[in-house]
């Protein structure tokens, strides 16, 4: 179709084909460049401008990216919205009143800094897990703990989509602990099993009728996803300990499915994808509230509020790089 032909269909007409344009287009952070068609010319630049925000996937690839676009945003644009993506990265960042021990804010916590977020989708790549990823307890915990937080208390978001490269967060860990005198103490972090649990999790939330729901998929390498019938951990148990950390506070101990093992380590385990839809009539828009009342959390809501995020890193007390070896921050 010609540029005068186009021009000539009706407003509704071109305005439903920015839209089915915009939705296959992903823009990504912070190498931020507009779509082409946005450069024919200035009427079209006019028409179709509207219709990028609520349709393009806005991949923001880290945290910090995250909060440094969304910071940028005035509440009408952010409101409007719909699709992100990112890798859920730990935001170290020193308190404006104490810098002698940073704080580590994990990125669930980060969303309600950022109100009348009401997106569709929120894609969130798991950071403690993957190819030269140093992968440990804390990190299967933090991984396992995160979802599970934003299925009981997350807002922002009418379809949350958690992908990571392996399953092994979903395996109880123990934590071992020894005292000057020798003497020996665990701690069993267990799981419940999933997606079982959270499925129920979200129908109580949302409503048993209302559509609410959790799916989980998981793909061997080099083999397709396949969508998880029943529980995916439902073997799990309490056997003899394998897999063992040495050291003071270091997992000791993580509880493997019966029929993994030796080769099912590392990459070769296979990833998962837990897929979460609110129900309908949910109120899921961002309403600011906090999803855990910690006092590190209220501290950096002060910090926003009265410093602001470019402030923030322009004093130091924001710590890059966690990209690097996400698990020492936690």
């Amino acid at each position: 179709m010609s540029f005068t032909r186009f021009l000539a269909l009706p407003l509704e007409i071109r305005n439903q084909i920015y839209a089915s344009h915009f939705r296959a287009t992903t823009i990504t952070y912070p190498t931020f460049t507009l779509p082409p068609l946005l450069s024919t010319s200035h009427r079209i630049h006019t028409e179709a401008l509207p219709s990028l925000r609520p349709n393009a996937t806005y991949n923001l690839l880290t945290t910090e990216h995250l909060v440094d676009h969304l910071t940028t945003l005035t509440p009408a644009s952010l409101a409007q919205l719909r699709h992100i993506s990112l890798r859920g990265l730990p935001l170290p960042v020193y308190p404006s009143d104490d810098d002698s021990c940073y704080h580590t804010h994990l990125f669930p916590s980060l969303l309600p800094l950022f109100q009348g977020l009401r997106l569709d989708t929120l894609e969130v790549t798991d950071a403690y897990h993957g190819e030269d990823v140093c992968e440990d307890g804390w990190g299967h915990n933090a991984t396992y703990y995160d979802l599970e937080g934003m299925i009981k208390e997350g807002q922002g978001w009418k379809e949350l989509v958690f992908k990571s490269a392996s399953d092994r967060w979903l395996d109880a860990v123990v934590f071992e602990s020894r005292a000057a005198d020798g003497a020996v103490t665990r701690e069993t972090n267990g799981r419940d099993k999933q997606p079982g649990a959270w499925d129920r999790m979200i129908k109580e939330r949302d409503g048993e009728e209302s559509g609410a729901r959790v799916e989980m998929w998981s793909r061997r390498e080099g083999g397709v996803w396949r969508k998880v019938e029943g529980d995916y951990n439902a073997e799990v148990e309490d056997p003899a300990g394998q897999d063992c950390f040495e050291g003071n506070g270091e997992p000791v101990l993580s509880i493997e499915r019966q029929g993994d093992d030796e080769s099912d380590v590392g990459p070769v385990r296979p990833s998962i994808e837990v897929r979460v839809r609110r129900g309908k009539g949910a109120e899921y828009v961002q309403d600011g509230r906090s999803m855990d009342e910690h006092k590190y959390s209220r501290k950096l809501r002060e910090m926003f509020e009265k410093l602001g995020w470019k402030e923030i890193k322009a004093q130091g007390l924001f710590i890059p790089g966690a990209e690097d070896d996400p698990t020492s921050h936690l």
